[in-house]
This record gives structure tokens, C-alpha cells and sequence, in this order.
């Protein structure tokens, strides 16, 4: 109760100076990216035992997305003020 009584010491957002980040272009892919990627490994997961003889388990899904989101966010260029 007494953490809640006392006054935060933090500045409100609006008082902030020099707070302007806005997702660049590579964080815009990198998340459509690794939805695309999910997506598109739920729709493989059925075929994927016939074509591997493995089960896919959630580390091959994360495998999978981590490796195609990073590259299609390497690809993109970087145009940062």
C-alpha cells in the first residue's frame, strides 16, 4: 500500500523532448514477416511429417520464423534519418 501512495518520478510523456521513434521500415517487415511465416508453417504443419519424417514441434516452428524474419528483415534497406 505504501508503493502506491507515493509519487512516481517520472515525467509524463508529453514532456519528453526528443522521444520521436516511429517503427522504420525493417521492424514493419519484421513483423509482417514472421505473421506471414506462422502463418504459412500451420498450413505446412499438416505435410510436414510425410516430407521430413519429423514432427514439427513448436522450436522447428520458432526455428523457421526466426530464420525467414531475419532475412527478409536484412533485405530491407535501412533509411534512418
Amino acid at each position: 500500500m505504501a508503493a502506491i501512495a507515493q509519487p512516481t518520478l517520472q515525467t509524463p510523456a508529453h514532456q519528453r523532448r526528443g522521444y520521436d521513434w516511429a517503427p522504420t521500415a525493417k521492424v514493419s517487415a519484421g513483423v509482417l514477416a514472421g505473421a506471414a511465416t506462422i502463418l504459412l508453417t500451420a498450413l505446412l504443419g499438416p505435410h510436414w511429417r510425410s516430407w521430413t519424417q519429423q514432427d514439427m514441434t513448436p522450436g522447428v516452428v520458432t526455428a523457421i520464423t526466426t530464420i525467414v524474419t531475419f532475412a527478409i528483415q536484412y533485405w530491407v534497406p535501412d533509411r534512418r534519418r
